[in-house]
């Protein structure tokens, strides 16, 4: 019996799963002032609108209560909007206290060691 129960060992292979959460970015500034385009040195770049950032700021939040899994990483488009997205995300899900009152990262204490940087 010894050698048939370590052959099953033998023949299991360890699963791991990798899970990939994509969004999309917050509301564009844009959509909300459209004449902003007209003035703007990057109008194929627009910043978020501020309830883009609270949405991303609470989609963080709740990721981080209901997936049941840490995000390890976030990779983001170079386009300014995305990156402000992200920046929402990050301060969100790493944030050490948000006090649940917060409704973007102005003032949210966020872990350091939970972020890095990779200039890509």
């Amino acid at each position: 019996m010894g050698s048939s129960g370590n052959q099953v060992v033998e023949n299991q292979r360890a699963v791991s799963y990798q899970n990939v959460v994509v969004m999309r970015h917050g509301e564009r500034f844009d959509n909300f002032e459209p004449s902003w385009a007209a003035t703007a040195a990057r109008p194929w770049d627009p910043p978020l609108a501020k309830a883009g950032r609270e949405r991303a700021f609470k989609m963080g939040r709740m990721l981080r209560q209901s997936l049941g899994f840490p995000i390890r990483r976030v990779f983001v488009s170079p386009f300014l909007r995305c990156i402000q997205t992200a920046v929402e995300l990050v301060a969100s899900l790493s944030a050490v206290d948000d006090g649940h009152g917060a409704v973007a990262n102005d003032g949210v204490s966020v872990d350091p060691y939970q972020v890095k940087s990779y200039n890509i």
